[in-house]
């Protein structure tokens, strides 16, 4: 891991440290929330694999709620949490780039947007994904 790495990884394991969010780790032996310590061990390695799953650029502009409730659940289900976002990413562009199933795998991601829409208005944060519309949008439009 670069040292800029690192230092990004750290910076965004202090924010999650301040915080105490709706999903957290507990110690399998006692069933009590991490300490400060353990949360930021795990913090540190989960955020890592999450950075090299979904690349530097994307993981420094995501908010480190929805990176500590993403790594927190890819762990409370043992999945690969790096894993997780490659697949989704090499899974949809496979499916994507072929003529078949083009047509198929958009309507899975515009699916996985209305699962998200429907989400954050559960939550009151309703907000659209500016990437879905000009993803949809057709060249010239």
């Amino acid at each position: 891991m670069t040292k800029p790495l690192s230092e990004l990884i750290s910076k965004r394991v202090d924010v999650a440290l301040a915080h105490r969010f709706c999903l957290e780790l507990a110690d399998a032996e006692t069933g009590q929330p991490l300490s400060a310590a353990q949360r930021r061990a795990n913090l540190t390695v989960l955020f890592g694999e999450i950075a090299k799953g979904m690349g530097v650029e994307r993981f420094a502009e995501t908010p480190v709620e929805r990176l500590d409730q993403f790594a927190v659940m890819s762990v409370v289900k043992n999945h690969d949490t790096a894993g997780l976002l490659r697949s989704l990413v090499n899974s949809f562009m496979i499916a994507y780039a072929n003529p078949e199933t083009s047509d198929e795998a958009f309507q899975a991601l515009r699916e996985l947007e209305a699962l998200r829409a429907s989400i954050a208005a559960a939550r009151g944060l309703a907000s659209p994904n500016p990437n879905l519309p000009s993803a949809m949008a057709t060249p010239g439009s």
